[in-house]
């Protein structure tokens, strides 16, 4: 953990910081499903400061996407927790958005919205990102969404996601999440639905229940 945040994180944001990096540094993805109010923001802040700071790894960029609501917030966490690091807010009206996109420094942040990403989804296509981090990952529990279809098409090396809910109702959803951060792993939907959904929910399955968690237990925290 950096020096910075050793007196400031508690030990389970520790657990939580270091299992970040652990996936990161293996090329895999993840889940980090604390409840609402335990602070996963500030363990990403921390991954970031690691990565932009401490290793000056300021080649590529990085897209944090969230609702509307949680921008200016998640801008307020990296200033009061990191102000080291380069944030800007893609908001605004499409030529102020376009405007930050191009004009920036390199190793910055950038936050915006679901629904913003889903109307500039063509401004990203020439963009990739040292690591894509979605917040209120639920939003794109249904696949079949232009918010899921806009966050998957954004090119990264690293993809996390944020959740208290990874699950709500249907296991379509945990594939949704994983088809943004392992594309492929949980296998196409349509297999899925077969090996795992329907044994598990209409059969009552403990085996395939038992595949299940197996497959996604690394990678949900």
């Amino acid at each position: 953990v950096p020096e910075k945040f050793q007196k400031v994180l508690r030990e389970y944001q520790k657990t939580g910081y270091l299992w970040l990096e652990t996936l990161c540094q293996n090329g895999f993805g993840g889940i980090l499903a604390d409840d609402m109010g335990l602070g996963k923001t500030l363990q990403v802040i921390v991954f970031l400061y690691a990565h932009y700071i401490e290793r000056q790894e300021t080649h590529k960029n990085t897209l944090i996407v969230c609702p509307a609501s949680l921008v200016y917030n998640w801008e307020r966490e990296i200033h009061h927790f990191a102000p080291e690091l380069t944030v800007y807010t893609v908001a605004g009206n499409v030529e102020e958005r376009k405007s930050v996109l191009e004009h920036h420094q390199k190793g910055a942040i950038f936050i915006t919205s679901y629904d913003l990403l889903r109307r500039d989804s063509d401004f990203y296509k020439k963009y990739r990102f040292r690591c894509q981090i979605i917040d209120e990952a639920q939003y794109i529990k249904n696949h079949s969404t232009q918010a899921a279809k806009a966050v998957k098409k954004i090119q990264a090396d690293t993809r996390f996601a944020l959740t208290g809910t990874p699950v709500e109702n249907r296991l379509s959803e945990l594939w949704s999440i994983f088809d943004y951060l392992m594309p492929g792993f949980l296998y196409s939907y349509s297999r899925f639905r077969e090996e795992l959904e329907v044994q598990i929910v209409q059969h009552e399955s403990e085996e395939a229940s038992e595949r299940l968690r197996k497959m996604n237990r690394p990678f949900v925290l």
